[in-house]
């Protein structure tokens, strides 16, 4: 994903210099790293920029003949620009979306392995619906009022921390784990102030509201920007929701691409708050629900990096209770409690991620177990075919013996893989594993054969036994 946007340092209008910056984001799995790009222009010249009139060769050569550049650095600094500006003219791309805050920025000087920011007041203000006057204006007026429509004040401070990871210290700082752990922090996944600022203003543009659109805290926001309808309703009946969506007008776009969002079932999970709770939290969240709500602990913190996104262990939150059965114990997948549907979602502070190797593992563990199912039944019913013919009972009994456990084998290894596909799906948090099944059947398994070879062992020594005697 590619985002541009351009970028001054003022308490109003743009009058000095602009920074066009190009943000590249690739996940990790794919092994590439995000990569942001940026060169400066003069507030004046960000039009050409946006229309493609920008005088790239002559700026180039101003680079090198006042500034000094090298010819590596001026080629480079021509590609950026260059490429920044064949997107903006192939993809018509026309400015969206503002976002202001008041940043204070924590660094050591001279040192980029520890960066800290802290956005307050922030707002987002839609680009769109005002004169251009022929493309000579890039920006609104300041000194017009905005409609409530286009304006959205989000009501908490972004902490953002940024670390470089390098080496052997991937793990991170202690003082981070403190920071997270402290409970005056939410972790967002993934949290983008232009996604939050696109879904609250331009609703209709986009195809799916970001999973923390419903959070109890920012609703008031939405709804005093007239973003009331990307919300979930808790006033509407199954068959409401069914017509709205038939005749188009459904509640909001998580409704139509309900398989985007990071947890189950629409309403269900919208209804609730979208920021997870640590263990901590939960357990303390009979004195402290209303904490969230306090404006001083009104603070998202977001995502740290893929480099350690994953560090820390996971949350494990048990429900149910009396309505499951001992079936459940044995066979988690059993449980109503751990259906997607039926438990109530409670989102992890740290969102489970997915990445396309878990789906081919859950396909892999599928196929290993379902092929030593099929070996079991073809070896059961080969002992079973044989001993038929040589009259020997006690292989027709142990032959029977491992058919059903065969059949086990493979009914236990489609339900798992449906279970744990259900949960890669959802990113229900939690293990994706079944402790007790495999124990059980190997379980099984093993004892079938204990007794044969206890059998067997006992008709040998007989035998022994009568051939001495003789």
């Amino acid at each position: 994903a590619i985002a541009l946007r351009l970028r001054w340092y003022a308490t109003g209008e743009p009058t000095g210099l602009v920074f066009v910056e190009r943000k590249t984001h690739r996940d990790k799995w794919t092994g590439e790293t995000s990569a942001k790009e940026r060169f400066i222009v003069h507030a004046s010249e960000v039009p050409s920029v946006l229309d493609g009139t920008y005088p790239i060769a002559q700026k180039k050569k101003e680079m090198m003949e006042k500034r000094g550049a090298s010819q590596q650095d001026a080629d480079d600094w021509e590609t950026l620009v260059s490429e920044i500006v064949q997107v903006i003219q192939t993809k018509q791309l026309v400015p969206t979306m503002r976002t202001q805050c008041m940043r204070t920025a924590f660094q050591i000087p001279f040192e980029a392995t520890v960066r800290v920011s802290l956005d307050t007041n922030l707002c987002m203000i839609s680009e769109r619906g005002y004169d251009i006057k022929g493309g000579k204006v890039w920006h609104r007026d300041s000194t017009k009022t905005l409609e409530y429509t286009e304006i959205t004040r989000f009501p908490h401070a972004i902490l953002e921390v940024k670390l470089e990871l390098k080496g052997d210290s991937l793990v991170v700082p202690q003082w981070v784990s403190d920071l997270q752990n402290s409970g005056m922090l939410y972790e967002v996944h993934k949290y983008s102030k232009f996604t939050h600022g696109c879904a609250v203003l331009h609703p209709e543009e986009v195809r799916c509201v970001p999973y923390w659109i419903d959070d109890v805290s920012i609703r008031e926001s939405i709804i005093a920007s007239g973003g009331g309808r990307i919300l979930a309703r808790a006033d509407l009946t199954d068959e409401e929701r069914s017509k709205m969506r038939k005749a188009g007008v459904g509640p909001g776009a998580n409704e139509v691409y309900h398989h985007l969002l990071p947890f189950g079932h629409v309403y269900d999970d919208r209804s609730k708050t979208a920021v997870g709770r640590t263990a901590q939290s939960v357990a303390a969240s009979s004195g402290n629900i209303e904490t969230f709500k306090d404006p001083k602990y009104g603070v998202l913190n977001q995502a740290f990096g893929d480099a350690y996104g994953d560090e820390g262990g996971d949350v494990d939150i048990k429900f149910g209770g009396d309505d499951d059965d001992c079936c459940s114990w044995f066979f988690p997948f059993c449980a109503k409690s751990n259906n997607a549907y039926s438990m109530p979602v409670m989102a992890p502070t740290r969102l489970q991620k997915v990445e396309p190797k878990i789906s081919f593992a859950n396909e892999r563990v599928f196929m290993h177990w379902l092929h030593n199912g099929v070996m079991l039944y073809t070896i059961a019913s080969g002992i079973l075919a044989f001993a038929a013919q040589e009259g020997e009972t006690w292989a027709v009994w142990y032959a029977m013996a491992l058919l059903p456990i065969a059949l086990a084998f493979c009914i236990y290894a489609m339900h798992v893989f449906l279970w744990r596909a259900d949960r890669i799906k959802t990113r229900i948090p939690g293990r994706w594993d079944d402790v007790r099944g495999p124990m059980i059947i190997g379980g099984a398994l093993v004892t079938v054969l204990s007794i044969n070879f206890c059998c067997r062992l006992y008709v040998i020594a007989k035998y022994n036994s009568i051939q001495s005697d003789l």
